[in-house]
């Protein structure tokens, strides 16, 4: 039974006002991310991407008569795996938000939500230098102005996100005990 807002104590107002907010922001990323990373490289000349060098210094340089649109559609393909990833953690982490701002903080769907948002983190903290490497390929044997190159590189942002990543999987099974303690206690009452 819904509580009306008379009876929610002013903690937890505050608690779902930004819970809704949060999923409405999360909401908005997860929409927004695919049409920013495909602009960027479906249309780097606008958007200033070529004056830096990208993985394996297979990119950039300013001349881009090299990069046709099957190239471009290549790399942004390769793009979209990682991005597919961030968007499923976004919109999981998103119905975490969504039961949050309902009031039920260890629903279910709020504790398989976070799971899953815990497991994409960590799938894309493992990608993440994978894709690196494999961008850099693509794009230097792709490019005739740059020798083949191949970068591989695993720097303390990689090990930062997979840490960060192994933390949301402890909270997310902190979550899930909190979930059982809160059915059990249901039951006893």
């Amino acid at each position: 039974m819904p509580q009306r807002d008379a009876e929610i104590p002013s903690s937890d107002r505050h608690i779902r006002s930004l819970s809704r907010a949060l999923a409405w922001a999360i909401s908005f990323l997860a929409i927004l991310l695919p049409v920013l990373v495909w602009a960027l490289w479906l249309f780097p000349e606008t958007l200033g991407t070529t004056r830096d060098p990208a993985p394996g210094n297979g990119f950039g340089g300013g001349d881009l008569s090299w990069f046709v649109w099957p190239l471009r559609l290549g790399a942004a393909g390769i793009a979209s795996i990682g991005l597919a990833i961030t968007v499923y953690g976004f919109w999981n982490l998103r119905t975490l938000f969504q039961e949050a701002a309902r009031g039920a903080y260890f629903s279910a769907a709020a504790v398989v939500g976070f799971r899953q948002f815990a497991l994409a983190s960590f799938v894309g903290a493992i990608w993440s230098p994978i894709e690196h490497t494999v961008m850099g390929v693509y794009l230097s044997v792709s490019n005739p102005n740059v020798p083949n190159a191949v970068e591989i590189s695993l720097g303390s942002p990689d090990i930062e996100a997979i840490g960060a990543a192994l933390l949301f999987f402890l909270i997310a099974f902190i979550l899930a005990e909190g979930r059982k303690r809160h059915e059990d206690l249901e039951l006893i009452l």
